[in-house]
């Protein structure tokens, strides 16, 4: 029963050979993924990653990367994005290659932009980053998704008469995620059942993987 994790995407910025500088294209590109990220609040953390194409060294490479980040990042606030909105800031270099090439290729130098999942798994709730601004209508969406989703894995294992860890965690996710939605707006234990319920949930999905 795979479960995959997603990332909603906002946008990519390409670059030029060996530079982490906005040429004109990405500048433009730069203004319509601000506008989106103003447009749209999220409690969902920004996610900023850099990429190379598979010239140069490893290395060198993951800094490249990392720069094209970081260019992004403050292009972005100077755009006007709220500071809270630009969450992780990392590189990946030249390890996921768009086009499976050896030299230059604009395609593969690029940052992506996306909403990303809360956490893939996590080893205590607290390490979620919700806090009370989070609350609101997405959010509500969310954990009803997940309550769902958690309900279902649950019957169906319990249906199989599988007891293992993807069972334990599935429960696990079905009552965090059940106190997380019965909550009112207001309730002061709402985003902490909210994290109880991600964290859960990013529990079961490595586990049914």
């Amino acid at each position: 029963m795979p479960v995959s994790l997603s990332a909603q995407d906002i946008g990519t910025i390409n670059f030029d050979f060996d530079s982490a500088e906005l040429d004109a294209e990405a500048q433009a590109k730069i203004v319509e993924i601000a506008e989106q990220l103003k447009e749209n609040p999220s409690y969902k953390p920004t996610v900023l990653i850099g990429f190379t194409d598979a010239v140069g060294g490893v290395g060198y490479n993951d800094q490249l990367g990392l720069r094209r980040a970081n260019a992004v990042s403050a292009a972005l606030l100077e755009q006007g994005v709220s500071v809270d909105r630009i969450g992780t800031v990392s590189s990946r270099g030249e390890r996921e290659l768009l086009v499976s090439v050896a030299g230059p290729e604009r395609l593969n130098r690029r940052v992506t932009v996306t909403l990303g999942e809360m956490l893939a798994a996590c080893r205590t709730y607290r390490e979620v980053p919700l806090t009370a601004s989070s609350v609101g209508d997405e959010l509500q969406t969310d954990l009803e998704s997940r309550l769902s989703e958690a309900e279902s894995f649950f019957a169906q294992l319990a249906a199989a008469r599988r007891s293992g860890a993807a069972f334990q965690m599935a429960g696990a996710a079905r009552e965090d995620c059940n106190i997380a939605v019965g909550y009112d707006a207001s309730a002061l234990r709402k985003v902490e059942y909210a994290q109880r319920c991600f964290c859960s949930s990013a529990r079961m999905r490595v586990a049914l993987n």
